[in-house]
């Protein structure tokens, strides 16, 4: 008598396995909204740009001298052409706060919603005729919240993306637009979306003082 082997049929237990995994990945996915899923990956890539533009702010000053001798911090956008704008004559910036100049930075133009991120530095920062100091101090101050607990002081430079909701109406918010040297930096929520970062007088020294810049 001949015996004929039969061909097995359906998934092995690994394949089971491989397939349920699968399936939980894409049911996880679709529990997550896409706006969610999206507003999440604009977060991510502001946060990046920001940071990138903080070291760019280092860099500059890193490859800049003014007629001192002495580094300095550029000047922000003020006419929304990408370039620093400077008094060539005075060597001080032709205003204080207003778009990062992304084009003299060479990145950053908008943030992950398409809008122009602010730049605010310390007018002593940013002269190229002196150049700061180790003994320079910023102007400006970092907070919690708008009445809250301070988180950095005599900052040089803060860079602001108004997030998915542009400037808002909660204190906290409007902090962080009414033009003035007090910002709020927290965890997002439903009230605040804006995402804050600063250049602290330590790091940028630290950058300066290992470069040979400074003192």
């Amino acid at each position: 008598m001949m015996f004929r082997c039969r061909k097995q049929s359906g998934f092995s237990l690994v394949e089971m396995a491989v397939v349920l995994v699968i399936v939980g990945l894409l049911m996880a996915g679709l529990f997550m909204p896409i706006t969610a899923q999206m507003d999440q990956k604009n977060y991510n890539e502001t946060q990046r740009t920001l940071m990138e533009l903080r070291e760019a702010l280092v860099g500059y000053a890193l490859s800049r001298s003014a007629e001192d001798g002495r580094p300095y911090l550029p000047c922000p956008d003020i006419d929304n052409d990408g370039w620093e704008d400077r008094d060539e004559a005075t060597g001080q910036c032709l205003g204080v706060d207003a778009d990062v100049p992304w084009a003299t930075l060479g990145l950053g133009q908008t943030d992950g919603w398409d809008n122009r991120i602010r730049y605010r530095v310390a007018a002593n920062f940013a002269s190229n005729k002196a150049g700061f100091t180790l003994t320079t101090v910023g102007n400006m101050e970092i907070r919690d919240a708008a009445a809250g607990n301070v988180l950095a002081t005599d900052v040089p430079a803060v860079l602001v993306s108004k997030g998915k909701r542009g400037a808002g109406a909660g204190a906290d918010e409007l902090e962080n637009s009414d033009g003035d040297t007090i910002f709020v930096s927290r965890t997002p929520s439903n009230e605040f979306d804006d995402l804050v970062v600063w250049l602290p007088r330590t790091v940028l020294f630290n950058h300066m003082v290992a470069a040979g810049r400074l003192p």
